[in-house]
């Protein structure tokens, strides 16, 4: 192939490459979807449950903290105190889909929104009844709260806030008494 038709080529094929990488921002700018796909369409769930979590997040945040505590013991009752309260909000957070919600689609997010506060509340159980069992023969690794991942990878804890994030929902992202 002669010199001059190898640089022709080049040139051919590196504007075709500038042009379809122009093409793609400007899709992307004009005309490409801008919903996030954990936007629901009942924003009175949204409203309703922002007012079941805010009362109750703030009761939780009133408890003390790993800091305030002197004792295993304490901190125990804490964390189960705090754990009762989450269960409190998740269970009216619940009555609140059962009342606002009828898109099936918000139902399909809400679900697994719900399954992940589930597995939350396991996690948090867990710690309570391992913090119980050994008493004040804890030591530092064992005060430490353990999230389980996700089976199929993540933290399920980002789920929850994303959502609660992206619903305008601030009161409604996992405590932060642990």
């Amino acid at each position: 192939m002669p010199t001059n038709l190898k640089r022709m080529s080049t040139k051919v094929a590196l504007t075709l490459v500038v042009l379809a990488i122009i093409g793609m921002w400007v899709w992307i700018y004009l005309f490409a979807p801008r919903d996030n796909p954990d936007r629901l369409q009942s924003r009175s769930f949204a409203a309703a449950a922002e007012a079941v979590c805010e009362p109750l997040q703030a009761r939780i945040n009133a408890l003390p903290t790993g800091r305030d505590v002197d004792t295993v013991g304490e901190r125990t009752e804490q964390i189960a105190a705090g754990t009762e309260l989450t269960e409190t909000m998740v269970a009216a957070l619940r009555e609140a889909y059962r009342t606002h919600v009828t898109d099936q689609g918000d139902s399909m997010i809400l679900n697994a929104w719900f399954a992940d506060w589930d597995a939350y509340l396991e996690d948090r159980w867990r710690h309570v009844a391992k913090l119980d069992a050994l008493g004040e023969n804890a030591t530092g690794s064992d005060l430490r709260f353990i999230l389980r991942e996700r089976a199929e990878g993540g933290i399920y804890t980002r789920r929850i806030d994303g959502l609660a994030n992206v619903n305008d929902m601030s009161s409604c992202h996992t405590p932060l008494d642990l």
